[in-house]
């Protein structure tokens, strides 16, 4: 990613925010904020990579092609308009191939007020321990796990399982007790981007759901909000929304959008590009094996697992096959091209 900027030279903007923690090669960590552009501009593409640690190849990827495109001239930047590359939101998961960061929390479930008592996820509780047992291997075929399904069907189970928990550390989609380093970098940056003042388009890159190597647009502004119709206007028809379930998403408690969403002004979209792999079965049984061999606080990890489940999970969220990643490059192009479209025409 750095050496994709030097061929900007002065046209970018380097900003570090370290990261305290170190890489399993004993490398330093930190979250990269470049600025490419006017400083001053009122409209702002801003592409974020990596929230989801391991999600971050296919993120760095289209950040770097867009860099290389802008470097050689292939495209230009409109007059008035600056691009925003956050790169590594979590770079302690993305270094060690895991979704979660050093405490196990699931940045996309930390953006709560925790001033007040934490959301809770009475289904989640129920299902704990089935998910991430205390000891040994998850059951893949676990029969409390098939009872809850049968009983209440696959969009209440994922909204349990995934939309977010606040109660189990070791367990999945956790979401913390307090601000993780991750939201105070990312605090930081939010403050920077005075988004009150300016028009934002933000395309926040993940991998996982979906059908193989599609690239769903995820918008999750409350229905009638200004930022719900900018993403009809700028995304049309492609567009999906996890409250109508007819996203592959479900909804879900934390989410760094909502810290966006109170921030930004009328003119303002946020939307999560998700790129599809393997089936959501595949998917669970990979997190769930992760939560139960890598656990926090257990780095380096020695576990004879552990391993094995690293690379699975890097091969679930960024398939090494030539054909995924094409796809994910031509719609990562495609979707920055209908934000700035929007950005610039309203």
């Amino acid at each position: 990613f750095l050496g994709a900027l030097a061929a900007l030279g002065h046209a970018s903007r380097l900003r570090t925010l370290p990261y305290e923690g170190l890489g399993p090669d004993g490398e330093p960590l930190a979250t990269q904020r470049v600025w490419i552009g006017d400083g001053d501009a009122d409209q702002v593409l801003v592409l974020l990579s990596a929230v989801h640690g391991v999600e971050g190849f296919s993120g760095s990827a289209i950040q770097q092609d867009l860099v290389r495109r802008l470097a050689s001239g292939q495209v230009m930047l409109p007059q008035g308009l600056a691009v925003v590359l956050v790169h590594a939101v979590n770079p302690w998961g993305f270094a060690w191939c895991r979704r979660v960061d050093e405490q196990g929390i699931d940045i996309n479930r930390n953006f709560v007020d925790f001033s007040q008592p934490p959301p809770d996820n009475p289904g989640y509780r129920q299902l704990a321990r089935a998910l991430v047992p205390e000891q040994g291997m998850p059951d893949p075929a676990d029969p409390q796990l098939a009872a809850y399904l049968a009983e209440h069907g696959q969009y209440q189970f994922e909204l349990a399982v995934s939309g977010g928990q606040y109660e189990f550390a070791d367990g999945l989609f956790y979401g913390g007790l307090a601000e993780c380093q991750a939201r105070a970098n990312m605090e930081i940056l939010l403050a920077e981007l005075d988004c009150g003042n300016r028009a934002l388009a933000v395309v926040d890159l993940h991998t996982g759901l979906g059908p193989y190597g599609h690239g769903e647009i995820i918008c999750d502004h409350s229905p009638d909000s200004p930022g719900m119709e900018a993403a009809r206007r700028w995304y049309g028809d492609a567009v999906t929304v996890p409250e109508s379930g007819a996203s592959c998403s479900v909804p879900k408690t934390g989410l760094l959008d909502f810290a966006f969403h109170q921030r930004m002004g009328p003119h303002s979209c946020y939307v999560t590009l998700e790129f599809g792999t393997y089936p959501i079965s595949e998917l669970m049984r990979c997190l769930r094996e992760d939560h139960s061999v890598r656990r926090p606080g257990q780095e380096p990890f020695t576990d004879p697992r552990a391993e094995q489940v690293r690379e699975q999970l890097k091969q679930m969220f960024y398939p090494a096959e030539p054909q995924w990643q094409s796809l994910v490059l031509f719609r990562g192009r495609q979707v920055i091209q209908l934000a700035v479209q929007g950005l610039m025409h309203g």
